[in-house]
This record gives C-alpha cells, sequence and structure tokens, in this order.
C-alpha cells in the first residue's frame, strides 16, 4: 500500500472524470448554483451575450459568479436601488472595466418611489410585504426602514447608458422582489434585443399584489419568450418552496439559431 500515490491516483481520476464528464462533486445546498453555472457557460456563448442586465443586483452575488464560475467576460450592468448595498459594489467591482452600476429602481414608470428595506436587505421592496408571509419569516421580512429612491424603466436606462445601448444580445437577470411584470412592462421597446431572462418566481406570497409565479411565467412566455432552465431549489424552508429560478429564451433567437422552427402564420 503506498497511501500517497493512492491519494495522487485518486485526485487525477477526479480530474479525468470533471474535465471528460464535466463532472464534480457539490454540496447539496449549492448545487442550483452549480447548475446556474453550468448552464450560463453555455447559453451566454450561444447566444453572443454581449450585455447582462443583473437587476436586483444586491452585493454582487450574481455578477461574482458571471465572472468567475461562468467565466463570462462581457459588460455588465448592476441595478440597485439601496444605498448600502451600492457603496458595497462599488467597493467590489469598480475596477472592472466592463461593469458598471445604475442606483436605482426598475419599474414600468420613471419617477420616485418608496422602497421598503427588510432585515434580510436582498428581500427589500417597492411592495409592502405580505402580512402571512412576514408571520412566517419575520427574521427576514421585518421592516427595517423606508428608503426614497430614483424608479425608472428598463427601455430608459438601456437607451441611455453608454454601456448599453450598442448591445445587441441582451441577458435579463430579475430579482427585483415582486416587481417583475412591472420591470417587463416598462421594457417594451428592449424585448427585441433582450435574447434570454431569468426571474425568481414567488411560490410563497411573500409581497402584497404579487401574481402567482404561474401567472408569472404565463406572462413572460406570452412576451414570446419558451422556458429553457429550471435549477434546483434551496431547500432551507423545506418543505416550503418559496421561489425558485427560472430561465427563458426568446423564441425569435431559437429560431435564428436553428433550434426552432418558425411558426406558421395564421
Amino acid at each position: 500500500m503506498h497511501p500517497a500515490r493512492d491519494r495522487r491516483l485518486a485526485a487525477r481520476a477526479r480530474g479525468w472524470l470533471a474535465r471528460t464528464l464535466d463532472w464534480r462533486p457539490v454540496r447539496w445546498m449549492q448545487l442550483g448554483s452549480a447548475q446556474q453555472a453550468w448552464y450560463l457557460r453555455r447559453l451566454l456563448p450561444l447566444l453572443q451575450i454581449d450585455l447582462v442586465v443583473d437587476a436586483g443586483a444586491n452585493l454582487g452575488q450574481f455578477s461574482a459568479l458571471l465572472r468567475g464560475k461562468v467565466g463570462y467576460r462581457g459588460a455588465i450592468l448592476s441595478v440597485e436601488p439601496i444605498p448600502a448595498a451600492a457603496r458595497a459594489l462599488r467597493a467590489r467591482f469598480s475596477a472592472d472595466g466592463r461593469w458598471a452600476l445604475c442606483e436605482c429602481a426598475l419599474g414600468e414608470r420613471d419617477g420616485r418611489a418608496a422602497l421598503h428595506v427588510m432585515r434580510g436587505h436582498e428581500l427589500s421592496s417597492l411592495l409592502a410585504p405580505s402580512v402571512a408571509a412576514t408571520d412566517r419569516f419575520e427574521a427576514f421580512q421585518a421592516i427595517e426602514g423606508k428608503v426614497d429612491v430614483r424608479l425608472t424603466t428598463l427601455d430608459a436606462l438601456l437607451d441611455a447608458h453608454p454601456l448599453a445601448r450598442a448591445a445587441r444580445h441582451v441577458y435579463l437577470k430579475l430579482d427585483v422582489q415582486g416587481m417583475e411584470l412591472a420591470v417587463l412592462r416598462g421594457a417594451a421597446r428592449s424585448l427585441p434585443r433582450i435574447d434570454a431572462l431569468q426571474v425568481e418566481a414567488c411560490v410563497v406570497p411573500l409581497y402584497e399584489g404579487v401574481p402567482p409565479y404561474h401567472v408569472l411565467m404565463a406572462e413572460i412566455e406570452a412576451r414570446g419568450y419558451q422556458l429553457s432552465f429550471l435549477p434546483a431549489h434551496n431547500y432551507t424552508q423545506m418543505p416550503d418552496m418559496v421561489d425558485f429560478d427560472s430561465h427563458f429564451v426568446a423564441r425569435r433567437r431559437l429560431v435564428e439559431l436553428g433550434y426552432l422552427n418558425p411558426r406558421p402564420a395564421p
């Protein structure tokens, strides 16, 4: 027996499996993130994405995933209205020449709005938390205060921002805590160049007035997108499925790339 040699051989075998089968061990609770990175590593080059809009950037977790595990080197436009989170984003990414920040919230109109800042800042929303949900998730959804924030539409943002004006193939990540449909209503002009999007859909209604997840998904499909991928769910609230990420690709882009046949005219 040669323990050191056996360990080296085992390490080489694991490396071979990882390279050949794109296989690697991950912790169960990290499975969704690993699957999402795997998906985006393939999707973004396939669609020739040249701009990612990270709406609801929080502390930059998604942008870090793109730059790290996904290997995306194109432009990223982070959208984050909470001042403290915006400062953290600048500190983290300001040296990245292909990254920019819009310190604002997205909606269906331009103006000002009151943002409810929750104890769990990633759950902060322009919408008030659902009373029933607050009872269940009080540790995260208790309101700590309100912040007056600038509100703009995705159309206005993509028309005006220098990093976005030249982009032809946009990937939209929406983690906007119940405001997904409002953002899409403010993006009518931009949809022809948004080739793919992902949304965090709520199964448990965390905010007042949020449509059920199946209504949100139907609205996205009605705008010309097809469901493409559902990564593993985070089971921290088991047996509840509180929310989940869903990924969509524009049908027109799938037709262009030969993955779908054009629909016949009625």
